[in-house]
C-alpha cells in the first residue's frame, strides 16, 4: 500500500471516530485530545491531518453530506413523480431530524462563517462544492415538478420558471429546517407539548399547504405523504451512518 493511500485511510478512520464523538458530546465539549485519545493516534498526527477542530468538523461533514448524495440519489431511482420526489425528500429531511439530529447539527454547523474561517480553504471550497451539487439536482427535480404537477405557470418563459424553481427549493429547505428545529427545541416542547405523531402531523399539514400555494392540486395529499414516508424509510435503509442511527446502532 502507497504512503498516500495509508494517509487517506488513517484521515477518514480520524473523520469516522470524530462523527461518533461529535454526535455522542456536541462539539463544543470534543477537544482534539479526545480525538487523539479514540483513535490512539498522537495529537502530532491529528493536526498533520486537520489544522483545528473547526477543519475537521468540516471534513465530518463532507462524509455526512456525501451520505445525503447517496439518499438523493436512491430517491433520484424510484418510479415517481418529480412532486412525490420532492415530498419523499422532505419526508427524509424530517425523519432525520427526528432520528439523527447530532448528525444533523454537525452538517449545520458546518456551515456557519466562524467555522469556515477557521477551516483550511481547500477544505470549506470542496464542502461547498457538494452543496452545490446536490442544489443542482434538486433544483432538476423541482423543474420537472413544475412541468407535470403544479398548475398556473404554463405562461412563463425559461428564465422565469428557473427563478420560480429557485424559489420553491430555498422555500422547501427552509420548511424542512423551520418545522423540524421547531419540532426539537425549547419552544415546542414548552409551548406545544404534543406528542410525535401529532409534530408530524404539523410536518405534513404545513408542507402539503406550501405546495398548495405553489399550485399542486391533490385531492388526498395524506395519502401521498404515507407513501413517500415509506419510500423516504427505505432510501435511508441504503445509507451508512444515518441508517446506523435511526436503527440506533452505536457510531
Amino acid at each position: 500500500m502507497q504512503r498516500r493511500e495509508k494517509r487517506e485511510i488513517r484521515e477518514q478512520e480520524i473523520i469516522e471516530k470524530a462523527i461518533g464523538l461529535l454526535s455522542k458530546r456536541g462539539f463544543l465539549d470534543v477537544r482534539m485530545s479526545d480525538i487523539a485519545k479514540e483513535t490512539g493516534y498522537s495529537m502530532g498526527t491529528i493536526y498533520s491531518h486537520f489544522e483545528s477542530k473547526e477543519d475537521l468538523l468540516v471534513a465530518c461533514a463532507q462524509t455526512l453530506v456525501l451520505e445525503h448524495k447517496t439518499l438523493i440519489q436512491a430517491i433520484e431511482e424510484q418510479p415517481l413523480q418529480a412532486i412525490e420526489k420532492i415530498i419523499t425528500m422532505a419526508q427524509c429531511s424530517w425523519r432525520l431530524s427526528m432520528k439523527c439530529p447530532d448528525l444533523i447539527e454537525i452538517d449545520n454547523l458546518s456551515m456557519m462563517p466562524s467555522v469556515w474561517r477557521r477551516a483550511t480553504k481547500q477544505r470549506a471550497e470542496t464542502l461547498n462544492q457538494l452543496h452545490e451539487q446536490l442544489a443542482g439536482v434538486f433544483l432538476n427535480i423541482v423543474l420537472e415538478a413544475i412541468e407535470q404537477s403544479l398548475d398556473g405557470y404554463g405562461h412563463l418563459d425559461q428564465g422565469e420558471t428557473e427563478r420560480l424553481a429557485h424559489h420553491l427549493t430555498h422555500g422547501m429547505w427552509g420548511m424542512c429546517v423551520g418545522l423540524s428545529s421547531t419540532a426539537q427545541s425549547g419552544y415546542a416542547s414548552t409551548l406545544c407539548p404534543e406528542s410525535g405523531e401529532e409534530s408530524y402531523a404539523h410536518f405534513t399539514t404545513n408542507y402539503s399547504n406550501f405546495l398548495k400555494g405553489y399550485g399542486w392540486q391533490e385531492s388526498n395529499p395524506g395519502a401521498v405523504f404515507e407513501r413517500c414516508k415509506t419510500t423516504a424509510q427505505a432510501c435511508i435503509g441504503q445509507t451508512v451512518w444515518f441508517s446506523a442511527c435511526e436503527k440506533g446502532k452505536p457510531l
